[in-house]
């Protein structure tokens, strides 16, 4: 799917064939200045890593579907964690579940505390925070290297997908989330409120409302919609 919203966003197909001995690069962005900025870092670095920009995307979906494809198959894949309309995370969570092999890292602009949680579970191996350039220049030289660069906490990129693939490997637990928590995310992904909860947990709606202030904090999202979207995405996967 092309996203029509950037000539930065696309698929280069003679980038690609070029770049067949080098560490080819994704990157996700909802953003058309950071997309190209971040594309002269990468292939700034050409002349001594070998690092080359295949394609850029400011569409979670197409995003998907180049990693999936193995002639736009990134090394590397650049995500974005926070992005309008798009949930890094399931991002992340798509690309792992198809893929053992590629190298994701998340990125941010806000703070990291906030999305470690959830760049972590799904399967990436680093998060970064976009002002530190000589931060995401060692990650990719570590990675021209053949030495895959994996943040304190995260899992290899064989690990990550062992965890996101094995049945049971991936659960509540795993999240960090009490089950508590556990339970009253699954009772408001069937759509009720704060109150109807409280009444079927036998708690107060304030310690409810708790609860999922608690879960957004450990999922890595902005909002109650958010957190509903994620979990329902994360209950069905």
């Amino acid at each position: 799917m092309r996203d029509e919203h950037s000539d930065e966003s696309g698929y280069d197909a003679a980038e690609v064939e070029r770049a067949a001995e080098d560490l080819r690069v994704g990157i996700i962005d909802d953003d058309a200045l950071t997309l190209a900025a971040l594309r002269s870092v990468v292939n700034g670095m050409a002349p001594r890593h070998g690092t080359v920009v295949i394609w850029t995307s400011r569409s979670g979906d197409e995003a998907v579907d180049l990693c999936v494809d193995r002639r736009s198959r990134p090394d590397v894949v650049l995500v974005d964690m926070n992005m309008d309309g798009v949930d890094g995370g399931m991002v992340c969570q798509r690309i792992r579940h198809f893929s053992d092999r590629i190298v994701i890292y998340g990125m941010t602009a806000h703070s990291l505390r906030r999305y470690e949680h959830v760049t972590r579970r799904f399967g990436a191996q680093a998060l970064l925070d976009k002002a530190d350039v000589q931060g995401l220049q060692r990650c990719l030289a570590d990675c021209a290297a053949g030495r895959t660069y994996i943040q304190q906490g995260f899992s290899s990129p064989g690990q990550a997908y062992r965890l996101l693939t094995v049945p049971g490997a991936v659960n509540a637990t795993s999240l960090e989330l009490s089950p508590r928590e556990t339970e009253v995310l699954d009772w408001t992904i069937e759509g009720l409120t704060a109150r109807e909860v409280a009444a079927r947990m036998a708690l107060s709606e304030a310690t409810v409302k708790t609860h999922l202030r608690h879960a957004i904090r450990k999922l890595g999202v902005g909002n109650k919609l958010q957190l509903i979207r994620v979990w329902t995405q994360f209950r069905s996967a």
